[in-house]
């Protein structure tokens, strides 16, 4: 099947989300380092900030995967909850920073930037050729495999 536009479209959002949030990572890499040698529990366990990096990476090139490439119906919706969780992360930063209990800074915007990329990615799922893509809607173009018989035979 040819991939419909808003498959391609949602490709390309979610990648670019995908790069912000690596420069996220990168750029709040010796903050969370920090965070975790403070605590003496996870510091004895260095390698579990770079094994949970790996692992979100994983995850996510195999939502990329089963979203954009081989379409599945359950990573289409752990992209949309993700989507709707990214909300809700953003509105409590953005009531944290309200109350002046944090600043918003310029990791902040990339990370805000990175979330409403996925957002907009994840609503063009839902889209009628995108949800062809699924299986959820049936193809126009394909003729239809049962044959119209009367109630009388």
């Amino acid at each position: 099947m040819v991939r419909p536009i808003s498959i391609v479209r949602y490709e390309r959002l979610y990648l670019a989300s995908f790069v912000l949030g690596l420069i996220v990572s990168a750029m709040s890499w010796s903050q969370r380092t920090a965070l975790v040698a403070a605590n003496p529990v996870l510091a004895q366990v260095g390698w579990i900030l770079p094994a949970f990096q790996v692992a979100g990476i994983a995850i996510t090139l195999l939502l990329w995967y089963f979203t954009a490439r081989s379409p599945s119906v359950a990573a289409k919706w752990v992209v949309a909850v993700l989507a709707a969780l990214s909300i809700v992360g953003v509105g409590l930063s953005l009531a944290s920073a309200a109350r002046g209990q944090t600043t918003i800074g310029t990791i902040s915007i990339v990370s805000f930037a990175a979330d409403a990329l996925y957002v907009a990615a994840a609503l063009l799922l839902f889209r009628a050729d995108a949800r062809r893509w699924f299986g959820e809607l049936p193809d126009p173009d394909e003729p239809d495999t049962f044959e119209e018989m009367s109630h009388d035979r």
